[in-house]
């Protein structure tokens, strides 16, 4: 279904999908990713995922055509997203029960979308006339229901709902047995299990207004109020970054048409990624989950983005990024208990970065000489540039490009 008649059904034939709110879209079980291509003229962010294909592979093909995808699967562990995260999540076609389990799955969806977030169920046409089906339907129904979740527009096999914001509804319904309310303090969703609850958001002061994009790229949101970040602070880290990334673009000495796949590494409040939104690229923000919890200002900036331990590999197949951006990541993990070693980050990078890829890395100057020293052993290219840090002084940059070769 594409989005224009998406548009319509939530709108009910007055508008488009971006003025149905929609910024952010998680699009579960997303083939090649299409329905992301179809939102990128909207300026509307996708982050699709789908289970790894080993037969079609289909996230590498959407990786390869620059569209912002990864591995993952709903099966018994939190999706590595924030919560309240999303306007819509999407399900076309994706195969997945939504009805087993008491609404497991759908409770996890519940806890990505934002208040007045959309749900978009399209069962695959085969589903019709499955004899199992309105038994299906039914539970569909009972389920979300109880998570006080209204049915605005059904058409054929495609459903939509609508999260609500007014949580009387699901208090009323925990009161009486029937929806299970999840304890505030597990916020988690790092390696965390499913859970059979939904979270409600009691203070509904805390719950923000936030505007389209472009605008919410620099909007002072309360997520970083909430870690400390001062608007004067936003704003220099803002400028900080975009002055960053002209430099960069002078050191790496390519058109800006030659890079498409961007990930950073340590993505702290996305700053990175604003200075790069008028460039034809598309960024995946990565927040160790070590680190302060930064993902929720990321995607309240409109940008899209994951948790992740960099000693584990990254859900994505080789090769799959043109540009990596590392700052002050290697020098976080020397310093993390239980963490790994340098070149144990190195060679996942080396996987994820194509052939003639960039590695852009900022940190210690100690750090940066081993780094210098074993780049030669992962046939990596290195310059040593210097910039000024966001206190004025001084800092190291290396500027690694991975050679293309082969066995021969």
């Amino acid at each position: 279904m594409d989005q224009c008649r998406l548009g319509n059904m939530t709108t009910n034939s007055t508008g488009d999908l971006r003025s149905a709110g929609v910024v952010q879209v998680l699009d579960v079980g997303c083939g090649v990713a299409s329905f992301s291509a179809y939102l990128l003229p909207l300026d509307i962010h996708t982050m699709s995922f789908a289970p790894k294909d080993g037969h079609e592979n289909q996230i590498q093909f959407a990786l390869e055509r620059g569209i912002g995808a990864m591995i993952s699967v709903l099966a018994t562990k939190q999706l590595p997203y924030p919560g309240n995260s999303f306007e819509m999540v999407h399900c076309s076609r994706c195969r997945v029960d939504w009805h087993e389990n008491d609404g497991i799955l759908l409770k996890e969806v519940d806890r990505l979308l934002r208040p007045n977030g959309y749900f978009v169920y399209s069962a695959p046409p085969a589903y019709r006339k499955d004899k199992d089906f309105p038994i299906i339907w039914e539970k569909l129904i009972n389920i979300t229901s109880a998570m006080c979740w209204k049915l605005i527009a059904k058409h054929v096999q495609t459903a939509i709902w609508i999260k609500p914001e007014d949580e009387s509804c699901r208090q009323k319904n925990s009161d009486t047995g029937i929806l299970n309310i999840c304890d505030p303090s597990d916020t988690s969703s790092w390696q965390s299990p499913l859970m059979n609850c939904v979270r409600l958001n009691t203070d509904q002061s805390k719950i923000q207004k936030l505007p389209s994009r472009p605008e919410r790229l620099l909007f002072y949101s309360r997520s970083l109020e909430i870690i400390g970040v001062t608007p004067e602070k936003f704003d220099n880290n803002n400028q900080f970054w975009r002055d960053q990334v002209r430099k960069y673009w002078s050191f790496l000495g390519v058109g800006k048409t030659s890079i498409r796949n961007i990930m950073d590494m340590n993505a702290n409040y996305g700053g990175f990624a604003m200075a790069l939104s008028t460039d034809p690229v598309w960024i995946m923000n990565i927040v160790p989950y070590t680190t302060i919890n930064t993902l929720p200002v990321i995607y309240d900036r409109g940008l899209i983005g994951s948790y992740h331990d960099w000693c584990q590999p990254f859900s994505t197949y080789p090769r799959s990024y043109d540009l990596l951006h590392a700052f002050h990541l290697f020098s976080h993990y020397q310093g993390h208990v239980g963490g790994c070693l340098l070149e144990d980050i190195m060679l996942e990078i080396d996987r994820i970065i194509r052939p003639q890829g960039f590695i852009i890395i900022r940190d210690e100057n100690t750090t940066l000489s081993r780094i210098s020293d074993l780049a030669p052993k992962f046939l990596w290219d290195v310059t040593t540039h210097t910039l000024e840090n966001e206190e004025n002084r001084p800092e190291q940059v290396l500027i690694c490009r991975k050679k293309f070769w082969a066995i021969v």
